[in-house]
């Protein structure tokens, strides 16, 4: 559903021509332009989470790599007109996830792959959306697993697109109309295990996904 920002209105051939013969009929033509929100999507630092450098010597051979869990902030601005949107994350390294590398608690559409060197793939990372708000009031995540399913309750982990986020700021489970709406994108990596990386050269942590925003 889209939110109207403006309709405009024009009534033409009303003037009837002056003849031998007058006419009795004129057109009315009716038109305008439904357009959804202007909502602007920004993610901190340009969105970038940088682990820095990591020493081989570090990781365990034989059991994966958990990292610290870093954290960016998400913000999305609709000027003075509320929307209802919802956002998805596509993994753009989806080939290169190590399978049940996140451990329990997460599901494999909430592994996101970390690229591959070498032909070995490097780990995974999880990304989790906290701390929702609206002009103060606290909202609350919920999700779908396609763009036209229903709406559940959410623990935040995000899944990959198709499953689509939004937010709810009462006890019903369909997205709230907001206006402004800021948070924070927590991930998490885990990096594959040192017998299974090529350690006799860089190895760099390659995640990339796009966040997309929809309206509702």
């Amino acid at each position: 559903m889209k939110k109207v920002l403006g309709l405009t209105m024009g009534i033409v051939c009303l003037a009837a021509s002056i003849g031998a013969q007058a006419t009795n009929v004129a057109q009315l033509v009716v038109r305008g332009t439904i357009t959804p929100a202007s909502c602007n999507l920004s993610l901190g630092g340009g969105g970038i989470i940088d682990y820095g450098t990591i020493r081989s010597g570090e990781l365990s051979q034989t059991a994966f790599n958990p990292r610290e869990e870093k954290t960016t902030s998400v913000s999305v601005n609709c000027g003075s007109t509320p929307a209802k949107f919802g956002l998805a994350l596509t993994d753009l390294q989806a080939g290169s996830k190590v399978t049940g590398i996140l451990g329990a608690g997460y599901t494999e559409a909430q592994n996101f792959g970390l690229g591959a060197v070498s032909n070995r793939r490097t780990g995974g990372y999880s990304v989790t959306l906290r701390d929702l708000r609206s002009s103060g009031t606290v909202l609350n995540p919920i999700m779908r697993t396609t763009g036209s399913g229903a709406w559940q309750n959410s623990d935040g982990k995000v899944a990959q697109s198709p499953s689509q986020y939004s937010w709810r700021n009462g006890t019903t489970v369909t997205p709230a109309s907001i206006a402004q709406l800021t948070g924070v994108l927590a991930v998490k990596a885990v990096i594959n295990r040192g017998q299974d990386l090529d350690l006799t050269r860089d190895v760099t942590l390659d995640g990339r996904a796009t966040l997309v925003l929809s309206y509702i």
